[in-house]
């Protein structure tokens, strides 16, 4: 006997509920736009996976409309994940320590949201929350993606219930892949993953514990595992609960290898001390790979986040990409579907997102190799061991300790990337900034890249000023007759006048943002600046005109009145 079919239309199907398929619906249903989330699992996985939400990433989710007090709620406090630290175990002396991210009120002065650290389950409760509140949206447990079907008119999607084989038929216009690195998705469009596959392999280890007073003042949230013993990874999600640690296994290791007593042993030695509270809550293998999809596009069927990439975790950059991804692609699709821009503008998505996933990959896989030379430092051979003799012997020797201290150092970069985080921009405007280091970030308003936070007397940022929901004008004191260009655009837009509409203390807006007082910034819905204008009159709304038609996929009658 067959299995019951039944049908469903939705605007948008969103293949996988983690963090960047539920964003995705939080930031389309906002914008008016129909919604179905289809997830495989029936419940949450309670494994913790990500951890870092950047400042873009915070900074996209207040924009989306996220209650923000309740995602910093079940962050991990500050003072806890404030450093990194290289050890042999969690009870010997340390190795060394770094300052983890910028997460201090000094980094206000370029974001209003810094860093924080989040277990994802914890996000994705927030995040499904909120989405669930939204009309328009619709979340289905335990329904696994089989296959879809592209027509011209759209796409027919077959979605089968885990515990019953019921299948439900959904017909939308829209496909977006988030269904994770190992995507059945992108896997059926016979999309390829280029770079390689297997650096290393893992097994993470879930396990709760109190480990505070094991610690001491050695908080942290990442604790790198040297010597002759374990070397590994733990990650302290919350210090008296939550913890993972990442072992490495050999490429055919399976979870069935590490039972109860080999976790509880691997706990043991990465602690150095008896854990008597120790509870195993579960083991996952995984691959390290550093993989980008060769196109994220295949006619309405879309990729993004680990659909899309694959990253080293070292940086962080994983889940953090994967959520301006779905920014990027969420307003365009919701601009086509109002009618302001062609379907064209969907073909900057790949364009834009593609590099962005290249630089991040390429940073991940730098950061891993930066490791290689505390290892060094450290004594370990080429095969990533190191006897008890030599590696007692570096740590003492004043040479080899100063060595293994510039090592430490040496690190900087994998824990401190805020130009990576804040300052990638859509187009070249920004690629002589590629030659520094990615912790020194200068914001700059040039086109592609995200509008600079300035905060405004009100308390609040320039950000706030974007309308997710069409074009934003920005003018200087000065500006003249530019703010009526805001007036004539036939995309939805709202237009701010400094001295009119908004204040800053201190130096005018527009000489922070190196712009002359009669200029004027037309800002996308996700705050990436469009186009600069810097003078008035019919010649400057031709060109804007020409500007606009040229992204947005539109004849340029159509994007300003008067101009045809």
């Amino acid at each position: 006997m067959s299995p019951q079919m039944n049908e469903i239309e939705t605007t948008v199907l969103i293949v996988g509920g983690g963090p960047v398929g539920l964003l995705g619906a939080q930031l389309l249903a906002r914008r008016g736009i129909k919604v179905l989330v289809a997830e495989k699992y029936p419940q949450r996985v309670d494994s913790p996976k990500a951890h870092a939400l950047n400042p873009r990433s915070l900074e996209i989710c207040a924009a989306a409309g996220l209650p923000m007090e309740d995602i910093h709620a079940v962050a991990t406090c500050r003072d806890d994940g404030g450093y990194v630290w290289m050890m042999e175990t969690l009870s010997a002396p340390p190795i060394g320590s770094i300052a983890y991210e910028r997460q201090d009120d000094a980094v206000r002065a370029v974001t209003p949201w810094p860093l924080i650290n989040i277990a994802q389950p914890q996000f994705e409760e927030v995040l499904e929350r909120a989405v669930l509140a939204q009309p328009g949206v619709t979340l289905l447990r335990g329904r696994e993606w089989r296959n879809s079907l592209q027509l011209t008119d759209g796409v027919t999607s077959s979605l089968q219930d885990r515990a019953t084989g019921e299948v439900l038929k959904v017909r939308s216009r829209y496909v977006i892949a988030c269904d994770g690195a190992g995507s059945t998705v992108r896997e059926s469009l016979g999309i390829a993953m280029d770079g390689p596959e297997g650096l290393a392999n893992f097994m993470t280890i879930h396990f709760e514990a109190n480990l505070r007073s094991i610690l001491g003042d050695k908080l942290g949230i990442l604790y790198f595992l040297f010597g002759p013993g374990l070397n590994g990874t733990l990650i302290a999600y919350d210090m008296e609960k939550t913890w993972v640690l990442m072992h490495p296994c050999g490429p055919d290791s399976t979870p069935e290898d590490f039972d109860e007593a080999t976790c509880r042993a691997a706990v043991a030695a990465a602690v150095g001390a008896p854990v008597p509270d120790l509870q195993i809550k579960g083991v996952k293998g995984w691959k390290m790979s550093a993989q980008i999809a060769r196109t994220y596009r295949d006619g309405m069927v879309f990729l993004a986040g680990d659909a899309g990439h694959r990253f080293p975790p070292t940086g962080g950059l994983g889940m953090n990409t994967g959520i301006g991804d779905i920014d990027n692609l969420a307003w365009k699709i919701a601009a086509v579907e109002a009618g302001w821009a062609g379907t064209a503008l969907l073909e900057t998505y790949e364009s834009e997102r593609r590099i962005i996933a290249q630089t991040n990959m390429g940073q991940s896989l730098a950061n891993t190799f930066r490791l290689g030379s505390l290892f060094e430092a450290l004594g370990y051979g080429a095969d990533r061991t190191v006897d008890e003799a030599t590696y007692r012997t570096r740590l003492a020797d004043p040479e080899s300790r100063t060595r293994i201290d510039e090592a430490v150092a040496f690190q900087k970069d994998h824990f401190d990337s805020l130009r990576l985080q804040l300052g990638f921009a859509y187009g070249d405007a920004l690629r002589d900034d590629d030659t520094l280091p990615i912790s020194q970030f200068t914001p700059k308003c040039v086109v592609g890249a995200r509008l600079p936070h300035v905060e405004l007397a009100d308390g609040r940022s320039t950000l706030d000023l974007v309308d997710p929901n069409g074009l934003t004008l920005i003018a200087a004191a000065e500006s003249g007759d530019l703010t009526s260009l805001a007036d004539g655009l036939r995309a939805p837009s709202v237009q701010w006048t400094e001295g009119a509409d908004f204040a800053v203390s201190g130096e005018a807006w527009s000489v922070r943002m190196g712009l002359e007082p009669q200029s004027a910034v037309l800002v996308r819905p996700d705050g990436h600046i469009l186009a600069i204008m810097t003078r008035s009159g019919a010649d400057e709304a031709r060109r804007l005109a020409e500007t606009l038609s040229a992204y947005l996929g539109a004849p340029v009658d159509a994007i300003l009145t008067g101009t045809a």
